[in-house]
């Protein structure tokens, strides 16, 4: 899903496990986070230049020099022109010059056209949102009349769901079958490809659609005193029942998401920030959650420096 991201709190942690190098070593690369570079003006500030790039957990970063981007001579902003897949096995953009949706594969460094699918040029878009496996896209703007209106295209065929009027596309489920939906008020639960409602909630929680099609987990901080307590919330959609875990992270580190994998395991985003001689690091790491032991253990960890703007993670 897209995001930029903001520290808001401060956390205060313990030890955590650490993912031997041999098992990372072994997997295959995804794709960290996608963004803009930067040059240094005149003045000592930074304007965005160059193309949109993919910075890979194998340490390549691949530029996209015919992806589209609306950013303007003094933005970083990047969310409605490219999308990383939750699982970073891909990202969707458009060509810039026929408009074409185009969808980068990590596995491969190739990417594919879906000239079904071009730019909409009856939507000034704010949101793209790429389900894994790459098959359903998400372009959500505003029309003419400034009414925010939220598509999803169907890859392989171009077809197009249009949701009801003030309804967002959320979340899709790992295996792509289910998309979260809603509003401020209800959350509903589609079938994709059908796109036949499942479920519909008054009451509901935001966050990250599990294997099962039902069930929603986020990270949540609570502060009591000094101290700061962490926990991630899971929310079954169709019974409603809640669980919390607790989670234990070190001094500075903010959890951000919660994501769930197609095997069921739940994963956790967090971000540190420190000054380095003037300059900001912003530290991302992605632990496992043992749900059973409550133990965190690393999975990758990634620091993006500050000539990257506007950044887009996946996740």
């Amino acid at each position: 899903m897209l995001s930029r991201v903001t520290l808001a709190a401060v956390m205060a942690g313990a030890a955590l496990m650490t993912t031997p190098q041999a098992e990372a070593a072994s997997a295959k690369p995804v794709i960290r986070y996608a963004g803009l570079g930067s040059c240094l003006q005149a003045d000592g500030g930074r304007h965005p230049c160059g193309p949109l790039k993919l910075w890979l957990s194998n340490g390549r970063v691949v530029a996209l020099p015919g992806a589209r981007r609306t950013a303007a001579p003094d933005e970083y902003v990047t969310a409605a022109v490219i999308a990383v897949s939750q699982d970073g096995a891909q990202a969707a953009y458009f060509a810039g010059k026929d408009g074409v949706l185009t969808i980068w594969e990590a596995a491969t460094g190739r990417a594919r056209e879906i000239p079904t699918v071009t730019w909409p040029d009856d939507l000034q878009m704010n949101a793209l949102t790429l389900a894994p496996g790459g098959r359903f896209v998400s372009m959500r703007g505003g029309d003419a009349s400034e009414r925010e209106i939220d598509r999803v295209v169907d890859t392989t065929n171009g077809k197009v769901f249009t949701l009801p009027r003030g309804y967002q596309s959320w979340d899709f489920s790992p295996d792509g079958k289910r998309m979260m939906a809603g509003d401020n008020r209800t959350a509903v639960l589609y079938a994709t490809g059908t796109w036949s409602v499942k479920l519909r909630r008054s009451v509901y929680m935001r966050g990250d659609l599990a294997p099962d099609g039902v069930t929603v987990a986020a990270p949540k901080w609570t502060k009591a005193g000094g101290s700061v307590k962490n926990v991630v919330l899971t929310r079954n959609l169709a019974t409603a029942k809640k669980s919390t875990v607790p989670i234990r992270l070190h001094a500075g580190e903010v959890a951000l998401k919660a994501r769930w994998d197609k095997a069921g395991h739940l994963d956790v985003l967090t971000r540190s920030d420190r000054q380095v001689r003037g300059d900001l690091r912003r530290t991302h790491t992605w632990y496992r959650l043992d749900r059973g032991t409550h133990q965190l253990r690393r999975l990758d960890s990634f620091v993006i420096p500050s000539s990257v703007g506007g950044y887009v993670l996946a996740g």
